[in-house]
């Protein structure tokens, strides 16, 4: 349980960050901000599960960027499938146009595609507990 919550919370800031630096810029829509959801993607894919410092090869955390970024373009179009058209009233209040769609304000859907994508990636590469190391014979990661 403490995996998912961390996934959440380390996917949903980053791609806080993100979204609200690309909101700021005025990347609502198009190319550009498929560019900025595979960025999302990609620096979640990095930054969550085990850290880059911690991998035992760069390309470990290189193709987690890289697969990272292919999913946040993906998300970004399956959100677009899903929710075109939808409205959210409380928009006007984060200063976007009251009349724009959710997938055009990276500040409300780059949290959300980062929290999604971070939740997988720390469950799946969390690193292994204490009760697998045993299991397998191996010693246990941890020093006492």
């Amino acid at each position: 349980m403490g995996r998912v919550i961390l996934g959440l919370l380390k996917g949903g800031l980053i791609g806080a960050a993100i979204g609200a630096g690309a909101f700021k810029v005025g990347i609502t829509g198009g190319f550009l901000a498929l560019v900025v959801y595979a960025v999302i993607g990609g620096v979640v894919g990095m930054l969550c599960g085990r850290p880059p410092w911690r991998q035992d090869t760069f390309w470990t955390t290189a193709l987690k960027g890289i697969f990272g970024a292919v999913v946040g373009g993906v998300l970004y179009w399956g959100a677009g499938k899903l929710f075109g058209g939808a409205h959210l009233a409380f928009v006007a209040k984060l200063g976007a146009p009251a009349g724009r769609p959710l997938i055009d304000i990276p500040l409300l859907l780059g949290p959300a595609i980062g929290a999604v994508w971070g939740l997988f990636v720390e469950v799946d590469d969390g690193g292994s507990t204490d009760k697998a190391a045993a299991k397998s014979g191996q010693p246990s990661a941890k020093k006492k």
